[in-house]
This record gives C-alpha cells, structure tokens and sequence, in this order.
C-alpha cells in the first residue's frame, strides 16, 4: 500500500473517531428532559400535584428555597380581621431557558395565621383593602417548615399566542373572559388556571387538584 493510501486511510480513522466522540458528547444534551416546565403537571392518586419540581401539599418552604434560591420575603395578607393568604415571594427564577418570578402559598390554619397577625412586624395597605403584614422574626424561621400548597408562576416573555399554550396544554375544560384584552382558561384535573393576556404577561395559577374550585361565571367548550 502506497504512503499515499495510508494517509488517506488514517485521515478517515481520526475522522470517525472524532465524529464517534462528538456525537457522544452531544447525545446528553439531546436527551434530557427538563421536568419543571411550566405546562408539564403531574398529578397523583391523593389528589395533589406535582408542578416545576414541586410537590403541591408534599414539599416544604425549604425543598423549595432548594429549588428556586432563597426568597425576596414573606408576609400574611389580611382583609379586616380576616386572614388571608401566607406568601413567599421569588424573584428571578431559571427553569432551562425560561425564567419567571414565583410566589407560593403556605398552608397555615386561620387560627395561625391569626396569631401571625397578632405578632407582626408592620403592616402596609389602607383599611378596608386588603393589608400586608411582615412576619416576626419567629414566624419567618418558622415558616421554613410549611408546606407549599399552591404556585404563581408569571413568567418573564409575555405576548406569546393562545395556540402556543393550547399544544402544551390541551383545550381548557371551562373559560372566563375577563375583558376584551384578557380571558381565563381552566384544567380543573390538574389544577391549573392560566391568564392569557394580549397586552400583558400570562400567569399560571397551580392549585391541587383536589382543593381546585372553577370561580363562578365560567363557560364549558371551546372558548
């Protein structure tokens, strides 16, 4: 065999050989599948959910600090003397390329949370609205413990179409038009509700499936 031929034959050897790696390496990339989409939920014979990572009514405040960093803050809404929502507030969150702000609520029983109220900090919000108290110190440590019992996610892109959401989603099992530029599309068997805005950024709103509730004036169908 000529030098020339051997050339051409160890030129070809290296040639695979580097493509054979290459596609190795790539194959990783390939195949991985994120599981904390926004659309992709999870749902389990008790009734609850599994949404971006989280076990609705499982994971606690810290599996899910784990998860999206450490929270910009926490307070305990309040209308009169009505508790209302415990909140942790996220800021900038990556899910893969997608990034969001997150909120979650904490299970806490009314009789708790009045007792936050009672040991708050400061309050913000006029009366008769509904008001913000900033924890104590004690019940913010605390709070580490609760369980995670619904998800705001609200995403960083907006504008995005109807159809896009449709394909991940299905067709919602009921609608509410909120005004002409906003309309609210409902999964009770998952328990997603999702705020469509032309104007605006949509929201995804996770609740259990077994605690969701459709709010009255919705329609069934195609929307």
């Amino acid at each position: 065999m000529s030098r020339t031929t051997w050339l051409i034959v160890a030129f070809f050897i290296v040639l695979a050989a580097v493509l054979i790696f290459s596609s190795g390496q790539d194959r990783p990339l390939e195949t991985t599948t994120r599981t904390d989409l926004p659309w992709l939920i999870t749902t389990h014979d008790d009734g609850s959910s599994t949404v971006l990572d989280i076990h609705l009514g499982h994971t606690d405040l810290k599996g899910t600090v784990d998860k999206f960093g450490s929270p910009e803050g926490i307070a305990l809404f309040a209308q009169g003397e009505k508790p209302g929502a415990l909140e942790v507030y996220f800021g900038k969150v990556s899910f893969g390329p997608l990034t969001a702000k997150v909120v979650v609520n904490l299970a806490a029983s009314d009789d708790e949370k009045i007792a936050m109220l009672e040991r708050a900090v400061s309050r913000q919000g006029a009366s008769g609205s509904d008001a913000r108290f900033t924890l104590s110190e004690e019940d913010q440590q605390k709070a580490i413990s609760r369980i995670v019992e619904a998800i705001t996610y609200i995403p960083s892109y907006g504008g995005l179409e109807a159809d896009f959401f449709r394909e991940r989603l299905g067709e919602p099992a009921a609608w509410k038009l909120e005004d002409e530029e906003r309309v609210l599309w409902f999964y009770p068997d998952r328990g997603v509700s999702l705020l469509l805005d032309a104007d605006g950024k949509e929201v995804f709103q996770y609740d259990q499936p077994r605690n969701f509730v459709l709010p009255e004036g919705t329609e069934t169908g195609k929307e």
